[in-house]
């Protein structure tokens, strides 16, 4: 059983695609952009959006940072309780606590929404802390991650996992050291977790309870 489990958000405990990709097709439509192509859940969910803008949708860093404003002029007020936790999120994140796990979110989501979020849908009760850049902040998955890990202090070593559905999850694990599980129900695909591979795979929310207490 681990002690410490750090848990990305969007896609891993709380299905958010609604709301995110409402928001960046809002913030295309605002810079009079094209959104054909451009607002598949691999895409947009999942990676910080400046990031997407400029490298993957090739906007200056200055259109990218506009495109971002736009994008956070719908989201900070709708997108982000066009919102779920996933089934079987909260009961398992309540089991842990009363095992004596400490759960944390780390997440590339600015910090202030995702406190929102794990207010609004049931999540913040069961979770010691949470981290995230703040908004249009340029914090990576590692960077987060390693907050975590200092509020925890040394005696992370060896108890820590962190929980993810992505490959920032994995690359931000692997670089601050410790082990990762990919879930398969969130916004990932084969393909990524092939080239980006986990220590864990768990298909549900129920394989990921069983994983994480029966370590």
């Amino acid at each position: 059983m681990y002690n410490y489990v750090l848990f990305d958000l969007d896609g891993t405990l709380t299905d958010s695609q609604e709301g995110i990709i409402k928001s960046v097709e809002y913030a295309l439509i605002q810079m009079g952009e094209s959104t054909e192509g451009r607002l598949d859940q691999h895409t947009v969910v999942g990676p910080p959006l400046l990031e997407t803008f400029q490298h993957v949708y090739g906007f200056s860093e200055e259109k990218a940072k506009k495109t971002y404003a736009f994008f956070q002029q719908r989201y900070s007020t709708i997108g982000k309780f066009e919102n779920k936790a996933f089934e079987g999120i909260v009961p398992m994140l309540q089991f842990m606590k009363e095992k004596g796990i400490r759960s944390f979110v780390a997440t590339s989501k600015p910090q202030v929404h995702a406190q929102a979020i794990c207010e609004k849908f049931g999540i913040a009760p069961y979770v010691e802390k949470i981290a995230g850049p703040a908004v249009g902040g340029t914090d990576t998955k590692a960077d987060i991650i390693q907050r975590i890990l200092q509020y925890i202090g040394p005696t992370y070593q060896d108890q820590t996992i962190m929980v993810g559905d992505r490959k920032f999850d994995v690359i931000g694990a692997r670089t601050v050291g410790i082990p990762v599980i990919v879930v398969g129900y969130g916004y990932g695909n084969a393909q990524e977790r092939n080239a980006y591979p986990a220590d864990f795979f768990a298909p549900t929310v129920a394989d990921l309870q069983k994983m994480i207490l029966d370590k």
